[in-house]
């Protein structure tokens, strides 16, 4: 399935070749796969010389499906219903009152929504969440939701008989973009949102940390400003560049807009110069709305990190709006459940 995902096509015999298996195993293991669904047989390839046409095989995205839901917006929750390749088949999405907690019943509506939507047989749900995540998708802390040790992995798996991933959100958007966006094996992307968070790829893994809290900068701090954050410190840079706090700002002085956000892209350079320092990473994607997300913040995030970084001994940086846009930590977030179910990724 790996050499197939998600939209290449082969025959047996080439199959056989990539994967190093014999012919007889290989027809095995694709009678399997077909009977399952998960792949299915196409046109067949005339041959160049003597011998039969060969059919070709190819994977089938619509076999399955995952139901993926976004957490990290506090004024509305969203889902969506994906195939195999990743790919949104149906959206959804709730307004929520504004409440300091999110109250778990209402992640459990939407998931039931999505399930009802789910023409196809569900192989997993996932869950993009701001906050602290542990390897077994327990939300040990969410500020921003008022959640301390969260268990959603039990609350979703009573819904649908397939397992459940939970994980952050800009670690789940770092993923996606990997993979079905901008297709870079080693990058930093920030999520811009009701907070501010980065994931980091290496190798075409997601790095976590020992404790779960690796890309954990918006709470950093960042300035000697007066601005409290919800962690308790005072000056970090959520209070800088989150969503709620630009479009504040925005709305104060609408004439500023580029200004603002010229300001925040130049704040979250200064936050990522060290890192990219550190780790040589030569590509950084800003995810998060289209109107905070843009490219003015893009070019001043990408003149401050020149500037406090290049020289000979260093690769150039370069830093882009994410390809995904506000998908990518759903997106991502399904991505996972593809690795873990199917292996594909």
């Amino acid at each position: 399935m790996r050499a197939l995902y998600p939209d290449d096509s082969y025959s047996r015999s080439e199959l056989a070749k990539l994967t190093g298996m014999s012919k007889v195993s290989t027809s095995d293991v694709v009678s399997e796969l077909l009977k399952e669904g998960l792949l299915s047989e196409g046109a067949y390839r005339t041959p160049h010389g003597p011998g039969k046409p060969s059919q070709l095989i190819h994977f089938n995205a619509a076999s399955g499906a995952i139901v993926s839901m976004d957490l990290s917006n506090v004024a509305r929750l969203r889902g969506v219903v994906v195939d195999l390749a990743g790919k949104v088949m149906h959206r959804v999405e709730i307004e929520l009152p504004h409440d300091e907690k999110l109250d778990a019943s209402e992640v459990i509506k939407l998931c039931r929504s999505l399930l009802k939507m789910c023409d196809a047989c569900v192989i997993g749900i996932a869950v993009a969440t701001p906050g602290t995540v542990n390897a077994e998708g327990l939300i040990l802390e969410a500020p921003k939701l008022g959640w301390v040790n969260m268990n959603l992995v039990k609350q979703l798996g009573v819904l649908a008989d397939c397992p459940v991933v939970v994980t952050n959100d800009a670690d789940a958007a770092v993923f996606a973009e990997g993979h079905f966006g901008a297709g870079f094996s080693d990058m930093i992307l920030v999520q811009i949102a009701h907070g501010v968070g980065a994931g980091l790829l290496i190798d075409n893994d997601v790095v976590r940390g020992k404790g779960f809290m690796a890309g954990e900068i918006g709470h950093v701090v960042m300035s000697d400003g007066t601005c409290p954050c919800v962690c308790g410190k005072i000056g970090c840079l959520e209070t800088m560049v989150s969503a709620p706090v630009l479009d504040e700002a925005i709305t104060n002085n609408p004439d500023g807009r580029d200004q603002i956000l010229a300001q925040a892209g130049h704040e979250l350079g200064r936050a990522l110069a060290m890192p990219v320092a550190l780790t040589n990473i030569t590509h950084v994607v800003i995810a998060g709305v289209p109107r905070l997300a843009n490219q003015t913040m893009v070019d001043a995030a990408q003149s401050t990190i020149d500037v406090l970084t290049r020289s000979r001994f260093m690769q150039a940086v370069h830093v882009q709006v994410s390809t995904l846009g506000e998908d990518a930590a759903m997106r991502g977030a399904a991505g996972l459940v593809l690795r873990n179910v199917l292996a594909v990724l």
